[in-house]
């Protein structure tokens, strides 16, 4: 398993992302009926199997995750959505999470500390990039903007825009991706927004957009990697506040 953080490690309030394959995920939790009866009914509708697999995993890891974060049982947790869309866990409404999937991988983030928000995404030919180009690179982006900076800023501003609740209500080409070289940062309306960009493989990038502190990143390629990085995972201590 690969462990990458960034910022101080708060032991009470970590905030995490786990990056996994579907088949270590399914592997894990073969068996384990958590999902309710809406997500079940969502899988069930993809038309190809592995479409079905890779949504049915990344909602599997998604109540494991909040589970260990919350303290309450996979199963027994419930969710309702804001007024831009951005799903929110009831009854903690302090923890925000976010999902993505692509490919053979899937992504849960949590945080204690403030919003955030996961995109990963494969590499496509650089044709794809120029024909929309206009419509995801802002002006200053447009001119210096070639092969791997289309993936990263794709990625870094829908996992901005997924932090921020408004998704694609704001157009991409709007918003500014500042490259710090091991990071990146930028502004969303008046939220300010720093991330981090982590390769999984050859091929997929994962962004990660956070309003506060950025998180632990764990990527598990197998069931004891994502057992081992799930186990690490603990609800916050009674009385004292996640930092805001």
């Amino acid at each position: 398993m690969e462990f990458f953080f960034s910022g101080s490690w708060d032991r009470v309030t970590c905030d995490h992302v786990i990056a996994a394959t579907v088949r270590a995920v399914l592997a894990t939790f073969a068996g384990k009926a958590v999902l309710n009866d809406v997500e079940n009914a969502q899988a069930a509708r993809f038309v190809r199997t592995e479409d079905g697999e890779r949504y049915h995993a990344a909602h599997l890891l998604k109540r494991h995750l909040l589970g260990r974060a919350s303290g309450l049982s996979p199963q027994d947790l419930h969710f309702d959505r804001q007024s831009g869309g951005k799903p929110f866990l009831l009854g903690e409404e302090r923890l925000d999470f976010n999902l993505s999937h692509g490919g053979d991988w899937v992504i849960a983030g949590l945080s204690w500390s403030g919003r955030i928000g996961v995109d990963v995404e494969a590499e496509r030919p650089a044709e794809f990039w120029r024909e929309i180009a206009g419509s995801f690179l802002a002006p200053a982006e447009l001119a210096v903007a070639d092969g791997d900076d289309f993936l990263k800023i794709w990625t870094a501003k829908e996992a901005g825009l997924k932090a921020h609740g408004a998704g694609f209500a704001i157009m991409p080409n709007a918003i500014t991706v500042a490259d710090g070289g091991d990071g990146f940062s930028l502004a969303i309306e008046a939220m300010k927004l720093c991330g981090v960009w982590q390769r999984l493989d050859e091929t997929h990038m994962l962004a990660i957009a956070a309003s506060a502190r950025l998180p632990q990143i764990a990527v598990c390629r197998n069931t004891d990697d994502l057992q081992a990085a799930l186990g690490s995972i603990r609800p916050p201590v009674p009385g004292l506040p996640a930092s805001r």
